[in-house]
């Protein structure tokens, strides 16, 4: 459309809000996902994603800010650069992730487990998080300002140079971590 200025979709001319067949658009992200895993530069804010299998998938260089993920299963996959700003991830499975470069600033996740994963470089700032696992995690120089923590674990995780500045923390662990070598300058709880 002439007056929007959202990227277009990848062999269109509408971004995701102004086209006709939003369904199709969806149904065909979720077989390249499925089959060629791999999702790169592609712009879909505001779209809801249920029970999609995103494992062992490459997701590179796309904006899902705002979209609703719920009992989706990220595993094994590498994320690269991708905005998921003010996302909603709900019972989501985003274990053993090698993840750089993402921002989740201002998401929403609730009973999702990132163990294992690799988060290098990540924003979470002003996100709120509820019962979620980040244990096992690599979070050297994410963000985690701003944020509410509750009912989460950051066990036997890296914590260096990650900073937790004006968090509020409520039954957050952090045992066999480095908390020593994190920021929690002006912390809540």
């Amino acid at each position: 459309m002439e007056d929007c200025h959202t990227y277009a979709l990848p062999d269109s001319p509408y971004c995701y809000h102004h086209t006709e067949d939003k369904r199709k658009v969806l149904d065909n992200l979720i077989e390249r996902a499925e089959k060629e895993k791999n999702i790169e530069n592609i712009s879909l804010v505001n779209a809801e994603f249920e029970n999609v299998d995103f494992s062992e998938c490459f997701i590179g260089f796309n904006n899902f800010s705002f979209c609703t993920f719920t009992s989706c299963d990220f595993s094994a996959s590498r994320l690269v650069s991708n905005f998921f700003d003010y996302a909603v991830f709900e019972n989501c499975r985003l274990t053993d992730l090698e993840a750089r470069y993402n921002v989740f600033s201002g998401a929403m996740i609730i009973n999702s487990d990132f163990s294992g994963s690799n988060l290098i470089l990540s924003s979470f700032m002003g996100m709120d998080c509820y019962q979620s696992s980040f244990n096992g995690t690599d979070l050297y120089f994410s963000n985690f300002s701003l944020s509410k923590l509750i009912n989460t674990s950051f066990e036997d995780s890296n914590l260096k140079r990650c900073s937790f500045s004006s968090a509020l923390l409520r039954s957050v662990s952090f045992r066999y971590s480095n908390p020593e070598e994190a920021f929690f300058r002006n912390m809540k709880s």
